[in-house]
């Protein structure tokens, strides 16, 4: 008995495995996944911009990159000679001491010099707990700089008073002595400055405009020139701006003044809302596109030649593989005509003059159709009717046009065979909608479930369905399967 139930095993895992040989079966899961319409383009990122300049031998720059200055204030200092510039940098450092040792003093209340660095910084670190619980975070800003100056200074100097006059009585002698020495230089309007000069400072978006792709393109590839003696430059609006060179077809569904969603990558985490300013005239293929944007300015303030990602739009759905989504056309055929169907089996489908390459989903039982005669029972001998069938086709859906449902028919053409039967509508194609199923594993058997497009990828679609046999998550559609029609049963 142990060897009949084994050699009944090996037969049925043998069976099992030539089954999936002959009729390979590929699913995948149903899931809800968003999807986004996009395009990927390059281009340029230009703001207005202005130089700043000195041919002085002995320059130093008072102000950080991205600060924001107004007019008239100084962005640079001129000095006379290299020994003004030593005087203005050990002013410099006299200056952020004075601020250290200060801070050190206000934390200590300035009774004892920190000698002991460690148990100075203990002390300070718990005076800092003591205020953030005592005092509602007041004169937290205070003890944390007298932390930080204990931390960054080294052990060999002490803050006192007298140490803090010294630095001071050095600082005003210098300052004294440096008078005259030096010459500011200002901006006329006012922006944000930055020392990153690139070359590219020309071109602003007025002459970004002009720009057909090919000339956007040289620029980008040049040699930049740079002005020799440019100390930085001041860009005098907030508003920023990307010349993009688009594909013709992506650029035909741009229009001035509408808004988009852009992606620039490890650049800025965060989709930027951008509008189109501009939409050039094409080139080829290609068309220039300028775009406007409010926020990320100075995370973009170094960036120049970069791609971008423009998001037209977002898709929420259940994902399905484009291999396992199909069209399909419900009709009737003539009894006759219904019965020489076979489920799974290929036809060729004709609908307004467009032949598809279809396969048999359903062929339904022979029904009779019409009035029937008064005092005549159905199905009865005297019930005389015409019978016919119902039928489902269905084949692969593609992103061409869907077939003209509302025809009122077409025809069907089996292979190996001239005959044309007839196939006429359902009642409910009374207009033209694209028509789209899936089929699922449902237990051991294959189900068609009719879904509706919301966005097509290159190897997926997002799709909802409705009622109560509709695609739900989870659910398991068949990708790939020999002679697959509704119902068909898998061992």
């Amino acid at each position: 008995m142990s060897a009949l139930v084994f050699c009944a095993m090996i037969a049925y895992l043998a069976f099992y495995v030539v089954d999936r040989l002959v009729d390979p079966v590929q699913t995948a899961l149903a899931v809800t996944a968003s999807m986004t319409d996009s395009s990927a383009v390059s281009g340029l990122v230009v703001r207005d911009e202005l130089v700043v300049s000195s041919d002085a031998e002995y320059i130093n720059v008072t102000v950080s990159d991205g600060e924001k200055v107004s007019a008239g204030e100084a962005v640079a200092v001129v000095y006379d000679s290299a020994e003004a510039l030593e005087r203005a940098s050990r002013m410099d450092s006299l200056s952020r001491e004075i601020e250290d040792v200060q801070a050190a003093l206000s934390s200590t209340g300035g009774l004892r010099p920190v000698g002991n660095r460690e148990s100075s910084i203990y002390d300070a670190i718990r005076e800092l707990s003591a205020s953030i619980r005592s005092d509602g975070y007041a004169g937290v800003d205070t003890k944390n700089s007298a932390l930080a100056s204990l931390i960054f200074r080294g052990d060999t100097t002490d803050a006192t008073e007298e140490y803090l006059s010294q630095l001071q009585t050095e600082y005003m002698e210098l300052q004294v002595t440096a008078a005259g020495e030096t010459e500011e230089i200002t901006v006329g309007m006012s922006g944000t400055f930055s020392t990153v000069v690139d070359g590219y400072e020309g071109v602003d978006p007025e002459y970004a405009e002009g720009l057909a792709p090919s000339s956007l393109r040289e620029i980008i590839a040049a040699d930049r020139v740079v002005e020799p003696h440019a100390l930085g430059k001041l860009i005098t609006s907030y508003k920023w701006y990307y010349a993009a060179i688009v594909g013709r077809e992506d650029a035909s569904r741009l229009v001035a003044g509408m808004t988009v969603r852009m992606s620039f990558g490890r650049y800025y985490s965060e989709f930027l809302t951008a509008r189109v300013v501009y939409v050039g005239q094409a080139e080829g293929d290609e068309q220039l596109v300028l775009f406007s944007m409010d926020r990320g300015f100075a995370d973009m303030l170094a960036v120049r030649a970069v791609s971008a990602e423009i998001v037209y739009s977002e898709y929420t759905g259940l994902r399905v593989p484009l291999k396992g989504l199909y069209r399909y056309y419900a009709g009737y055929m003539s009894d006759e005509d219904g019965a020489k169907l076979t489920e799974g089996g290929t036809a060729t489908l004709s609908l307004g003059g467009v032949e598809y390459a279809a396969r048999v989903s359903e062929v339904g039982s022979a029904q009779r159709y019409g009035d029937l005669p008064e005092g005549i029972e159905p199905g009865s001998e005297a019930d005389t009717r015409p019978t016919r069938r119902q039928v489902v086709f269905y084949w692969p859906w593609t992103d061409e046009p869907a077939p003209d449902f509302s025809s009122g028919g077409g025809a069907v053409t089996l292979p190996g065979s001239d005959e044309v039967m007839a196939v006429m509508n359902f009642y409910d194609y009374d207009q033209r909608v694209d028509r789209m199923c899936v089929f699922t594993m449902t237990g051991l058997q294959a189900e068609r479930k009719k879904v509706e497009l919301i966005f097509a990828g290159e190897e997926y679609a997002l799709v909802s369905s409705a009622g109560d046999d509709a695609l739900r998550e989870g659910n398991e559609i068949i990708v790939q399967a020999a002679n697959l029609h509704n119902g068909k049963v898998f061992r």
